[in-house]
């Protein structure tokens, strides 16, 4: 892949990128003949974001059919906060000439060059990919028996009626008008909040043809991220949805490039949907040529499996002896973590009587004065024995019990008055 941005379209891709970062962490490049795509998939699979851009959008776009392999794209996987610093900043269509991006197939780096206009810098940044894996979405952005069209000015006036601080957001759509609010009808009442609601005509719409009347609620995060793009540069934005449970999709169409942001919906007044636990059916495929035996479930067990294991680190800090077995093929047997255990507190519970015998050789208390030991069994701590409380009381308190007053001493001058009078 051999592809170059003119500097007059880099705020476009910067934008783009801001926006995939606010969904998702990790970026999907896949390059196929016509266009460039740009996919990410949030954690919880509720929000998918897909950019297109076409090949007009590029002063050069170059796939090679070698590259392909048969396959109809070029894919890679790369993390969003090592591509974004390359893009921050503003008026980069002022500094920089153009960006052009090198990749090879099943290749561990993708290059971007960027040249400057002052000077004429040459600017090389490699960058190290992930792990091959490809996105997949199992959904049409265009399917829907429900369309809505409006402009992202529209949008942003409706956004601005509603708090920074408000998470999802309610459409109840019927033939000839749409209700827009921030809760929904039956839910608890939230302390600290304002509830909003907005009446909206079907001809304040450029585009209002509803087939199907149905509530959906949504996340209200993703649904900004595309008005704020879409507004940066004066988008028509079009709205495709079926009924509560089924994704909503946000398009977004220019003659160089699409825009689809796809988002998990529910109803809430269905009695089988409470909460946003609607997925988008996006599949994940890895391509392993090293493994090919091993799913992509085995190698995720793998990366999460602990293997700085307890046994492994009692085994370091602790000196046990191991036994050896002769047999016909003589071999060592490591102890399992149990024994381990088991020897370490036999060693504690020796080392501990150990320092009571010795306590009580060096102290010389009387055998009256400390309670009697107590037997237990090998792999227990013994319990020390208490203080002597008597002793310690009257070592203390041993003044007090002293008879200070004495009736022969009544009358008797101890010492004269020091006054002259």
């Amino acid at each position: 892949m051999n592809c170059i941005i003119p500097g007059q379209n880099l705020k476009v891709f910067a934008r783009a990128l801001n926006a995939l970062a606010r969904i998702g962490d990790d970026l999907y490049v896949e390059a196929s003949k016509e266009q460039l795509h740009l996919v990410t998939l949030n954690l919880r699979k509720t929000v998918c974001v897909r950019y297109d851009f076409k090949e007009i959008f590029f002063s050069n776009y170059e796939i090679n059919e070698a590259e392909l392999g048969g396959t109809e794209s070029v894919s890679c996987k790369i993390h969003l906060k090592t591509l974004l610093p390359l893009f921050k900043g503003t008026h980069l269509d002022k500094k920089l000439d153009y960006v052009k991006i090198e990749y090879e197939n099943n290749s561990d780096f993708i290059i971007f060059k960027m040249k400057y206009k002052c000077d004429e810098i040459l600017m090389r940044h490699t960058l190290r990919l992930m792990e091959s894996e490809t996105l997949t979405i199992g959904i049409s952005p265009d399917n829907g028996c429900n369309n809505i069209g409006t402009t992202s000015t529209f949008c942003n006036q409706l956004l601005n009626m509603f708090s920074n601080s408000d998470d999802e957001i309610l459409f109840e759509i019927t033939k000839d008008k749409a209700v827009v609010r921030n809760y929904y009808v039956g839910a608890p009442v939230r302390p600290k909040s304002v509830r909003s609601q907005v009446n909206l005509n079907g001809s304040e719409f450029t585009m209002f043809r509803i087939d199907q009347e149905t509530t959906i609620n949504f996340s209200l995060k993703p649904f900004r991220t595309a008005i704020q793009f879409a507004e940066a540069f004066n988008l028509s934005i079009s709205l495709n949805f079926e009924k509560g449970g089924k994704p909503l999709s946000v398009l977004m169409t220019n003659p160089t490039f699409e825009v689809s942001f796809i988002v998990a919906t529910l109803n809430p007044y269905s009695d089988n949907q409470s909460s946003m636990s609607t997925e988008i059916p996006a599949k994940i495929t890895q391509f392993n040529n090293n493994h090919p035996n091993i799913t992509v479930e085995d190698q995720q067990a793998l990366l999460a499996e602990d293997w700085d294991d307890l046994s492994l680190e009692v085994n370091n800090k602790l000196p046990i002896k191991r036994t050896t077995k002769s047999s016909s093929n003589s071999s060592s047997k490591e102890p399992s973590f149990r024994e381990i255990v088991e020897q370490a507190r036999s060693k504690r519970s020796r080392r501990f009587s150990n320092d009571e015998n010795t306590n009580v050789d060096r102290s010389e208390v009387r055998e009256e004065d400390t309670e009697p030991a107590v037997n237990v069994e090998e792999n227990e701590v013994s319990i020390s024995p208490e203080s002597p409380k008597t002793k310690k009381a009257k070592l203390v308190f041993g003044r007090c019990f002293e008879m200070t007053f004495s009736r022969d001493r009544l009358g008797v001058v101890l010492a004269p008055n020091s006054d002259s009078e």
